[in-house]
């Protein structure tokens, strides 16, 4: 894993972490020592290698799909609806064609 998309990751694990209202203590207390914090801290500054399952696990304890973490993806919580599309039909007016029926 290069460096750079190990900084990537642990930006987006930090991301979701503090989404969460956790510190890296609170991770360690609420997940019953599972997650050490000195661990959990070295998988966000991109010190440490983090698995294929172990972020597997990680994700599932955040309560998050696995492609959320992972870089060049949109952060949790960031990614916007897409704008509603509001159809105004009286100032459309009447539909050539058919009348009453679907649009061919």
């Amino acid at each position: 894993m290069s460096s750079e998309y190990a900084k990537q990751l642990g930006a987006k694990l930090r991301a979701i972490r503090t989404q969460q209202g956790l510190s890296l203590h609170g991770v360690e207390e609420k997940s019953q020592g599972r997650w050490k914090a000195v661990v959990v801290g070295s998988y966000e500054r991109g010190d440490r290698a983090v698995t294929v399952q172990r972020l597997a696990e990680l994700a599932d304890f955040y309560g998050v799909p696995v492609q959320e973490l992972l870089p060049g993806t949109s952060p949790a919580g960031a990614a916007e609806p897409p704008p509603k599309l509001v159809l105004d039909l009286e100032r459309a007016g009447p539909c050539a064609g058919r009348e009453g029926g679907p649009a061919p």
